[in-house]
Formats: C-alpha cells, sequence, structure tokens
C-alpha cells in the first residue's frame, strides 16, 4: 500500500491557532471529514487518539494525533485521503462539464451500490463539490431547482454515511429524476 503523507506547517499567533483547531473540530463534528491543503481526509467514526506534550533540547511541542486501522466492523475503514473535486478535475469552466462531472460520479456511486461495492466516497465527495461550484454560478432562476438538488444531495451522503444503501440507491433515483425534469424546464 502507498503511503500518503503531507503537512501544513506555519506560524500562527495563539488566536489562529484556536480558529484552525475549532474549525477542524466542526468539520469532524458535521461530516467527519477534515479538509486542510486543498485535500480532504475521510475519518471513520471511530478512531484512536494519542495527545502529546514534549520538550526536547529546549523546544516545546505538542501534537494531536488520529489514527485508525479498521472500522468497528472489522472491514478496512475507507478513510482516506481523497483530492478534492477542485484537485482531481481542474474545475470545470461550463456548466456542461460541471453537469458531465456531476453524471459520472453519480454513475460511480449507483454502480458500486448496484453491486454492493464498498461505498464509493471519493464520488460521493466530487458530487457534492460539484454541485456547491454549480450553486455558486447559476442564474436566479435556477435557484429552486439547485435547492432541491441540494437537499436530495445531503440526503445521499447521510444516508451513504449511514450505510443505508437502499435509501441511498432511491435519493440517486430522485436526483436522476430531478436532474431530467429541470434539464427539460431549462433547455
Amino acid at each position: 500500500m502507498s503511503t500518503k503523507k503531507w503537512s501544513v506547517k506555519k506560524r500562527q499567533n495563539i488566536k489562529e491557532v484556536v480558529s484552525t483547531l475549532r474549525t477542524i473540530a466542526d468539520q469532524i463534528e458535521s461530516s467527519n471529514n477534515i479538509t486542510f491543503d486543498d485535500r480532504i481526509v475521510i475519518l471513520p467514526e471511530s478512531v484512536d487518539t494519542k495527545i502529546k506534550f514534549k520538550i526536547k533540547d529546549k523546544q516545546s511541542k505538542f501534537s494531536i494525533k488520529l489514527y485508525w486501522q479498521e472500522d468497528e466492523s472489522g472491514e478496512a475503514a475507507t478513510p482516506i485521503v481523497t483530492a478534492t473535486a477542485k484537485e482531481k478535475t481542474g474545475i470545470p469552466k461550463k456548466f456542461k462539464e460541471m453537469k458531465k462531472l456531476m453524471n459520472e460520479s453519480l454513475i460511480n456511486i449507483e454502480t458500486n451500490l448496484k453491486n454492493k461495492s464498498s461505498i464509493d466516497k471519493q464520488s460521493a465527495i466530487i458530487f457534492k463539490q460539484t454541485v456547491d461550484d454549480f450553486r455558486n454560478r447559476i442564474k436566479p432562476e435556477w435557484l429552486d431547482s439547485v435547492s432541491e438538488l441540494e437537499i436530495l444531495t445531503q440526503n445521499l451522503l447521510e444516508n451513504l454515511e449511514k450505510r443505508k444503501l437502499p435509501d441511498a440507491l432511491s435519493d440517486i433515483r430522485r436526483i436522476w429524476d430531478l436532474k431530467e425534469k429541470y434539464h427539460k424546464i431549462f433547455k
């Protein structure tokens, strides 16, 4: 297995440190993700923690480590450091490209669910980020349709997280129906 490793090191005043830690804590609490340096780390439901303080050669060090190998079911966790949609795809500029990326990622999720494979978290992240990017670029008359898509996307992500696979497949069917409905309206 290849090793993926990177770090972000910068000088911050204490208020900036507190803000950074609070942001990380909020991300973990809301979505089991940590996003930094344009990467996403997806955490399993349970992790081992290690908090350490060390003084060596007149230099002090404080660290918080989260680590894991398997989830509670004994299966390999899917955590996974993954590139964000922007890094992986290079932020599509045109709506057509964004819609294509949404379709591809949704197809990947659906295919894995139908084949009872593991949950494709990377495709779910790409789908969510593309929906978010799409919303930031839309015309005002599209707001209602994108709001519906955002609600369905959130339902899908929650059902994937809770491993409610039949419900996730149902969400995907509703997303396809919604996309078809608004494609006809706005074309």
